[in-house]
């Protein structure tokens, strides 16, 4: 079933164009995820889609009601009531005239599912949630019979949530089947793709420029009737020679033209990989870069964790997980101010990247920031700048002029980059877009150190950390990624795969039908695609 759709849609902002699209379609089930760098236009689509802005050109048609769930700093205020349903199971608090940003979330999720919308429009509806919220809107959202477009710098919620994605890029909307990391995937076999038909286009343009040479030469070659020669053999040597010479440059012009003809072929980006320099770097050779010995923490009469104990190893990637109000940032302060307990090897220099960015002087460049305590070259530092989207002469940006985006990813350069050998990250990827958050992914990944980082983000600690320390208030508690996935049980994995093959069906079902007539056979198709949201409905039930 048709929930909304856009014909000829397109938007700018002056000269500038954000985006333009042929054909957008959302049915009934789809749960749509929308990507794309900061200032591509992500917002501004979603709110065209639910008719809250007008495009310049192109019609959207809405078919049943619609609610939108609108970024946190976006003050509009709900359209429709909270149930007592709602706000019972969001906590919503009753009306006052402050509340925070959690607060502020909560009801404007409880309002758009009290609003009995078919159709629901999120833009960053979890960035102000804690972990168990976003888990209850992923499980709300499992669950919810309607379709829903998602804007989310979350790429496990996008994994988890997405049958489709919808990547805003360069003017474009690339559509994409499949969740957020087969998206990321089919990128990367596209870009394989661009770069072998560069190849060929490249092989087979040398081939021709070669042949309409040797064509060219040739006939430069052909010489003259010898002076011994009579004047009527001359004439007809010099026939001969006109006749082969004007048929050779008649063929290396043809080649030229074939040249020309040929489809040109754009060489892809390329990423140039992270190598640190080894030689620059101070390595720790001990066992441990650091050790827990019954380490507790308290905030007040509050206990926040106790019993730490373990050590920690050279090269280790240590996520530390726990609910809001853990001591997950008190963890971190105590391990920089080697409280008692904590036993830091002596060759370790720690480097402590946090929110309050206090290492960098907003009078000075970004990679004069980074450079004065570098022990790396100027060169590989403009590289992994270039790796975090700093581009050219970016570079010499003042830090007070960046934005607060680009000033975080100069205070987390500015640590991994130093003369530092274990790092201390508290929330490294709050304010980064999803771009962002993968090249910091890749370059903390080969960074040859020890790093303890604080997150939220699911997927980052799910492809950064080898291992988790998890705080509790009965105990702490440290162990390896490969630990903690022994315990997934059979029953779930085989659920997971029965999810996997209902959502490949349904994806399939969707296509069909978006393209068939009218008649006997749609009917099948749309009997089939309401048994398998029945059948997602109850293996959802299941996992919860």
């Amino acid at each position: 079933m048709l929930l909304l759709e856009a014909i000829n849609i397109e938007k700018s902002y002056g000269d500038r164009l954000l985006f333009q699209a042929e054909k957008l379609q959302v049915h009934r089930g789809e749960r749509i995820g929308i990507v794309g760098k900061n200032g591509e236009g992500k917002s501004t689509l979603l709110h065209i889609l639910m008719k809250k802005m007008s495009p310049d050109q192109g019609i959207v048609q809405t078919y049943g009601h619609a609610a939108l769930i609108p970024q946190i700093d976006i003050h509009v205020q709900p359209t429709s009531a909270v149930s007592p349903e709602m706000k019972s199971q969001w906590n919503v608090p009753a009306e006052a005239d402050f509340l925070s940003g959690g607060e502020e979330t909560r009801k404007k999720i409880a309002a758009a599912l009290s609003s009995g919308a078919e159709l629901l429009a999120a833009d960053e509806p979890t960035s102000h949630l804690d972990v168990k919220g976003v888990e209850k809107f992923e499980e709300e959202m499992k669950s919810f019979t309607g379709s829903l477009l998602l804007i989310s710098h979350d790429r496990e919620l996008l994994n988890r949530l997405c049958t489709s994605i919808w990547e805003v890029e360069d003017g474009k909307i690339n559509c994409y089947e499949g969740n957020y990391q087969e998206y990321v995937t089919q990128k990367k076999r596209a870009v394989e793709r661009q770069q072998f038909e560069y190849e060929q286009y490249v092989k087979e343009k040398q081939r021709l420029e070669l042949a309409s040479e040797e064509k060219s030469q040739k006939s430069k070659s052909l010489k003259k009737a010898p002076s011994r020669m009579g004047n009527s053999e001359a004439r007809l040597h010099k026939r001969a020679v006109g006749k082969q010479k004007a048929k050779l440059d008649r063929s290396a012009k043809a080649i030229e033209t074939r040249i020309e003809k040929l489809e040109k072929k754009e060489k892809p980006k390329e990423m140039e990989e992270i190598h640190f320099d080894l030689s620059q770097f101070h390595q720790v050779h001990s066992k441990q870069v650091l050790s827990f010995d019954k380490v507790s923490a308290s905030a007040g009469n509050h206990i926040l964790f106790q019993n730490l104990k373990g050590g920690v190893k050279p090269g280790a990637k240590v996520a530390i997980v726990g609910k809001n109000g853990a001591g997950k940032s008190t963890l971190l302060n105590m391990i920089e101010q080697r409280t008692e307990g904590i036993t830091v090897a002596k060759p370790v220099k720690l480097g402590f990247f946090h929110q309050r960015l206090e290492n960098l002087d907003p009078a000075k460049s970004i990679l004069e920031n980074i450079k004065e305590d570098s022990p790396y070259t100027e060169q590989f530092i403009r590289t992994v700048l270039s790796r975090l989207l700093f581009k050219r002469e970016d570079v010499y940006k003042k830090v007070e002029m960046l934005s607060g985006g680009e000033r975080v990813k100069t205070a987390l350069a500015k640590v991994f980059l130093g003369n530092y050998n274990v790092l201390l990250l508290d929330e490294p990827t709050n304010y980064l877009d999803l771009h962002t958050k993968e090249a910091l992914q890749e370059v903390l990944k080969a960074y040859p150190g020890t790093i303890l980082f604080v997150t939220h983000d699911r997927y980052f600690v799910k492809k950064l950390a080898t291992h988790v320390l998890t705080l509790k208030q009965s105990k702490a508690e440290l162990a390896a990624i490969e630990d903690t996935g022994k315990s997934k049980k059979a029953s779930q994995q085989q659920n997971e795969a029965e999810k996997l093959a209902l959502q490949l069906e349904l994806t399939k079902v969707i296509s069909e039908l978006s393209i068939m007539p009218e008649g006997k056979d749609k009917q099948r198709l749309e009997k089939r695609y309401e048994e398998l949201l029945e059948e997602r409905k109850r293996l959802n039930r299941k996992e919860g």
